[in-house]
């Protein structure tokens, strides 16, 4: 056989599109010559191009074990692996390209998407790893800068965060002026910038890239019926959504309600998922379903309010919502601002996280809850841990953050340095979800010249566990331009307080609202000057700290923040009021409760 002959006719055939045909010319040369790769490799490249991956990948394989180098196959397996979620295979196949010295624009956004799977499996140094490669290969609109910044923000090294800062701006700004779908996304963008009419912009652009014609609804209800409602989310499980609202489904009024759930996550066998499905009317497993298939049976449902807890944060179905599945749709807890959707009605929030003058930068009327917008789900006394208990210094002041490790910034973090530095007797209790954080905090702190033996992380536990823990803190430090939000009120049932900054977007301000419904707006302070006076003289000033943990121990039973059934009530009076003002043909507007 002459293999040069039968390999340019396969290709021949392949370039024609009879793509039968190829396949039949290289099925030839591997029965003539089974030991040579090229006909493997040429036939897992005609597979690749027809779609039939697993084809595709059963002879491009068997072509790399018989020892083909080719750049095309290996770019071909790993995006075929990567496609498959094999991201170690990806992994691999793209290194020997990089090794090869072959890695080209063409391969920018993949490794950009590797990068991505591997920083939400927590591989964090590998993610840096192929977004590198990836900018550098085509730095115009690359999700691979976004994804650096916020492997930055994850692991607190901010040595060159203010540069990768100014090119994610530059990029968001160039394709918001162009009308484009910026790379940055809204939750990345809330997480470092402090204005509402930004945030929206965002939202907006991101939103609508979603727009797509609304189904066919055939909504037959009457004011007689109970109202539907349908709550979405990938989040019915061991999550600080689930923690916060798993009492709400329980609490409706079944008699004026009924509780759907659509979640939209692998299926979870925790106890706390158990109770939300058995405490819902009805509760679907829609994994994996096509956005049709699950609009469709929302809209088959006849559900009245559809409540989407997800927004613009990581495994949303907002691609459901765009189809209009419901009269009405509203957004709620999971994303700290505006969607920037047509599709969505109205947006759960409070006077304080979205004051009137924000109103013009959200595409959704508000639903005003009269105290804090955020639920709580809290019912058992929470048991306490003493210091020695917790693994802590006995005879020192304690201070603590409990957030994730994104939302701290240098310059919140200096200011946490000098309290330190004042406050001699004194540690700060973190919680860091990977290594590089640690080693980069306990770095800057000896820069600021704190011993990094005061900075004390605390390991992963149970829930249970971590409020138990958190008692032994004497004082929680909220962070800046994105607040502890479950954390800041988990602190608070603990029995600690906490010190925070007003802010000036929704997710700068949840924590004034929080302590506002506890009745502790003392502790929200204006500015990182008098947020350090503050830390330091709550440290420094004998029976301050236990005078205000004693007013927690008692408005935690009558503040509206922990009284869950109130919430349920304010809540279902919202919902209802927007029900009838569409029953009677109006548009959304604002509801203040």
């Amino acid at each position: 056989m002459n293999l040069a002959e039968r390999m340019n006719c396969a290709i021949l055939l392949a370039d024609q599109k009879d793509f039968v045909g190829a396949d039949a010319v290289c099925e030839e040369i591997c029965v003539a010559l089974p030991d040579q790769p090229d006909g493997y490799y040429l036939r897992g490249l005609i597979a690749f191009r027809s779609g039939l991956l697993e084809r595709a990948l059963k002879y491009l394989s068997k072509a790399e074990i018989l020892g083909s180098t080719e750049v095309g196959l290996k770019r071909s397996l790993a995006l075929i692996l990567l496609s498959q979620a094999d991201y170690d295979g990806a992994m691999v196949r793209y290194r020997d390209i990089a090794a090869q010295g072959d890695l080209d624009r063409q391969d920018a956004l993949p490794l950009a998407q590797l990068g991505e799977a591997l920083r939400d499996e927590g591989a964090i140094g590998l993610a840096m790893e192929f977004f590198a490669h990836s900018r550098s290969l085509d730095s115009k609109n690359n999700p691979a800068t976004v994804g650096l910044f916020l492997c930055a923000q994850l692991t607190c090294d901010w040595r060159e965060i203010d540069a990768l800062e100014k090119e994610v701006e530059a990029l968001t700004q160039v394709a918001l002026t162009d009308g484009m779908v910026p790379v940055e996304s809204p939750f990345v963008h809330v997480t470092r910038v402090m204005d509402s009419e930004k945030n929206y912009a965002v939202a907006r652009a991101w939103s609508n890239s979603l727009k797509i014609d609304g189904i066919k609804r055939s909504h037959k209800r009457s004011t007689k019926d109970p109202i539907r409602l349908a709550y979405i989310s990938s989040d019915f499980h061991e999550h600080a959504t689930a923690y916060l609202i798993h009492r709400l489904f329980k609490l409706h009024d079944k008699q004026r309600f009924e509780v759907f759930a659509y979640s939209c996550d692998s299926p979870s066998n925790s106890s706390l998922r158990r109770e939300i499905e058995s405490d819902c009317d009805f509760f679907f497993d829609i994994t994996g379903w096509s956005a049709d298939k699950a609009a469709q049976h929302i809209s088959r449902n006849d559900i009245d309010i559809l409540i989407d807890l997800k927004g613009h944060t990581r495994k949303n179905r907002l691609d459901i919502a765009a189809r209009r599945p419901a009269p009405l749709q509203v957004t709620y807890l999971g994303f700290p601002g505006s969607s920037g959707a047509d599709f969505f009605d109205y947006v759960v929030a409070d006077p304080i996280v979205l004051p009137k003058a924000d109103w013009k930068f959200y595409s959704e009327s508000p639903i005003l809850l009269p105290h804090c917008y955020q639920i709580n789900s809290h019912t058992d006394k929470p048991l306490v841990m003493t210091k020695r208990e917790a693994g802590l210094p006995e005879e020192v002041f304690v201070f603590c953050s409990f957030t994730n490790t994104y939302k701290i910034d240098p310059l919140m973090f200096s200011t946490w340095m000098r309290v330190l530095g004042a406050v001699t007797d004194s540690v700060l209790w973190l919680c860091a979800n990977n290594s590089l954080a640690e080693s980069n905090l306990k770095r800057v702190a000896h820069e600021h010249g704190i011993a990094p033996h005061r900075l004390i992380f605390a390991p992963f536990v149970n829930q249970e566990t971590h409020l138990m823990r958190l008692s032994a803190a004497d004082l929680a430090l909220d962070t800046r331009i994105y607040n502890g939000h479950t954390t800041t009120s988990d602190a608070l049932w603990a029995g600690v307080p906490v010190l925070t900054l007003k802010g000036m977007h929704f997710a700068s301000r949840v924590s004034e609202s929080i302590l506002h419904a506890i009745g502790l707006d003392e502790l929200v302070v204006d500015g990182l000057d008098a947020f350090e006076v503050a830390a330091i003289e709550l440290a420094e000033k004998t029976g301050k700290i236990d005078t205000i943990k004693a007013r927690i121990a008692d408005l935690r039973n009558v503040a509206p923040l922990f009284d869950t059934v109130g919430f349920v009530h304010d809540f279902e009076r919202g919902l209802a009021e927007i029900h009838q003002k569409r029953m009677l043909g109006e548009m959304p507007s604002p509801v203040i409760l």
